[in-house]
């Protein structure tokens, strides 16, 4: 079982890996907010980052509330990922200084060391995901052949990963 759940795991950290733009989900009172983020995955220390600008309304909300969501789509390739677990916003200049690339001037004009750039720590709890076929082709002939024969489409592997 060991070698399944470490594969599934790696499975996970893979994905995020290969995807990197996804949804940040937080709460907001009581309604849930999602905005686009780069992530920058490390599973060497069990956790994602991500740039922010601590001018935006994430800070407080996870202040209020840890409790956040990931969510990953690549559609061309039809693998989707949702993890759940708590975040933190953290003033770390080093760790700024080592996610930091040229990319990151459209945000930030003035650099790395703009004082407006924070980080968000992420701590994946669980993450479930389905890891479909590569083929958008191969998905709508395996829906039509379930169709004809009045059975359930195989898509892809289904699974839920423990993180934490």
């Amino acid at each position: 079982m060991d070698t399944i759940r470490t594969a599934e795991t790696d499975r996970v950290w893979e994905m995020m890996d290969d995807i990197r733009v996804c949804m940040l989900v937080t709460r907001e009172g009581e309604t849930l907010r999602g905005r686009p983020m780069h992530a920058h995955p490390s599973p060497e220390e069990g956790c994602v980052w991500f740039l922010s600008d601590r001018r935006g309304h994430k800070d407080e909300e996870l202040q209020r509330d840890p409790q956040a969501a990931l969510t990953f789509a690549h559609p061309g390739r039809n693998n989707f990922l949702s993890v759940s677990g708590e975040a933190e916003v953290l003033h770390d200049r080093a760790k700024i200084a080592e996610l930091w690339s040229d990319m990151d001037k459209a945000y930030w004009p003035a650099g790395k060391d703009d004082p407006n750039i924070c980080v968000v720590r992420f701590l994946p709890e669980r993450a479930e995901y389905w890891d479909g076929p590569a083929s958008s082709i191969v998905v709508a002939l395996r829906m039509a052949a379930a169709r004809l024969r009045g059975t359930t489409a195989d898509l892809g592997e289904n699974r839920k990963v423990p993180l934490d």
